[in-house]
């Protein structure tokens, strides 16, 4: 018979510790990492950095060992670049204000991609231009983005095309 924590009966508006059923450990892929303003259980706001999931779950609010965590996994410190990429949640016991609580954190291993989609990568993609420019630079392959994104033959023609466009705009006359 599946239990219910306490904590599940307020409703919050982000994943914790309390939604992680005992030993499971869900992976979810990132949709996106920004700052938002967080109304505390007691009522204060405060600015948080918080990443949002394609799964149907709530978002995750990052604390600084959790945002260390996602950038030496996806060795690099910029949100942008973690959207697309996968993260698996555990609940560890902790010590924080004097007693042992349980912590919501990532393990520091990428989960492997099986049978998994991958988010499409379109025109409207907020990586979109930056793609655009690696594949010019000679830093990047449609295959490597086709191994992050599902890229449409479509899209791929129309990335192809940016990238070779007069060098970008920056040929002198």
């Amino acid at each position: 018979m599946a239990k219910t924590h306490w904590k599940k009966l307020r409703n919050p508006d982000y994943i914790g510790a309390y939604t992680i059923d005992p030993g499971t450990e869900p992976v979810y892929t990132i949709k996106l990492v920004r700052n938002e303003m967080v109304v505390g259980a007691d009522g204060k706001k405060e600015e948080c950095t918080v990443m949002h999931f394609h799964e149907n779950v709530k978002p995750m609010i990052l604390n600084l060992e959790n945002s260390k965590t996602l950038e030496k996994m996806f060795a690099t410190p910029y949100i942008e670049e973690w959207a697309g990429r996968r993260v698996r949640l555990f609940v560890k016991r902790i010590k924080a204000f004097g007693e042992m609580v349980d912590a919501l954190r990532i393990r520091p291993k990428e989960p492997e991609a099986a049978n998994v989609p991958r988010p499409a990568f379109t025109p409207s993609s907020p990586n979109w231009e930056r793609a655009v420019c690696s594949l010019r630079d000679g830093a990047t392959s449609l295959e490597k983005i086709r191994e992050k994104y599902t890229l449409s033959d479509a899209h791929a023609a129309i990335m192809m095309e940016q990238a070779t466009e007069e060098d970008g705009g920056h040929d002198a006359e």
